[in-house]
């Protein structure tokens, strides 16, 4: 019944840290519907899941890898603990940050270096995940976003090592290294394509749905510093980077993901069932099916 009324859709895999693991949800509730992914593009964390994906086309398989990695490396946690302090001693200051361009953190960390946490801590996550494979050779049409800090556009990877596409299009600015490739300096997509809908349309899709797992924007009218007004700048700026490539897309599920940053990757079981919850409210919906939308759910959808 669902194929028959929706065909296939392309994927747009949106940044997010920990929160993009509602992806996997995401893709559980597709399957049970038989809804054909065709194209998948992915920025940050939905380039990793949806390099999974595209290559292993099972979502259960998917969450198993991705479970079996936390459970292994539970001693991660620590790593990030000086992110945690930083969120509980600037509290509201860092809720407005836009997960995908991230922390400007402390300046005495970045003032004499250039991130905060070892690249290897990102490579070991994607080479675990992620063959050791060329992007062209996926089971479905892959698209992988990242930034070019050298020219300040957007790259967009469809051929070439998919664990260095990844690893590009995920490390974050000021918290993971840069990644040279071809005279360029890259980093996290989400500083240009935070939901990457217009390189999956580039892949051929017709109908794009949109995930879109960023945090909910700061209402606060308060500015406290100059610090404060440069990180509503920047929230602002990729805000309106990512309505713009929403406004293209055919379908948005956005899963309500409050109270968890995105270094928390130990709610994994958690976030990846709120996409879930969400997705599967949400398709029936935009397929004209009534159903009850649960009110802890923000969905969106689009004529």
């Amino acid at each position: 019944m669902f194929r028959r009324k929706i065909g296939s859709v392309g994927l747009a895999l949106g940044a997010g840290g920990a929160r993009g693991l509602a992806h996997v949800g995401v893709l559980k509730a597709l399957d049970e519907m038989n809804i054909k992914v065709e194209a998948i593009a992915g920025t940050s964390m939905g380039a990793i899941i949806g390099a999974m994906f595209a290559f292993f086309t099972d979502y259960e398989l998917i969450r198993e890898k991705l479970r079996s990695y936390f459970e292994q490396n539970k001693q991660l946690a620590k790593e990030f603990k000086i992110l945690n302090k930083a969120s509980s001693r600037n509290g509201r200051r860092f809720s407005i940050m836009n997960e995908t361009v991230i922390k400007i953190y402390l300046c005495s960390h970045l003032a004499l270096r250039t991130n905060i946490l070892k690249g290897d801590i990102l490579s070991d996550f994607i080479n675990t995940l992620i063959p050791d494979a060329d992007i062209s050779d996926s089971t479905i049409p892959l698209a992988v976003v990242s930034f070019d800090l050298t020219t300040g556009s957007r790259v967009i990877f469809t051929q070439g090592s998919v664990r260095r596409a990844v690893l590009a299009s995920s490390s974050i600015p000021g918290i993971f290294p840069p990644v040279e490739h071809d005279g360029m300096l890259l980093v996290d997509g989400g500083a240009i394509s935070p939901v990457p809908v217009d390189a999956v349309k580039a892949l051929g899709a017709k109908k794009v749905l949109a995930v879109d797992v960023s945090p909910p924007p700061s209402k606060s009218p308060k500015i406290d510093d100059g610090i404060d007004i440069m990180l509503r700048v920047i929230s602002g700026q990729t805000k309106t980077l990512m309505q713009n490539e929403l406004a293209k897309a055919s379908f948005i599920v956005t899963p309500r993901i409050v109270g968890i940053d995105w270094w928390r990757f130990e709610y994994y079981r958690e976030i990846e069932n709120r996409g879930y919850h969400t997705a599967k409210r949400v398709l029936p919906k935009m397929l004209g099916v009534r159903r009850f939308i649960d009110d802890s759910s923000k969905i969106r959808t689009k004529s």
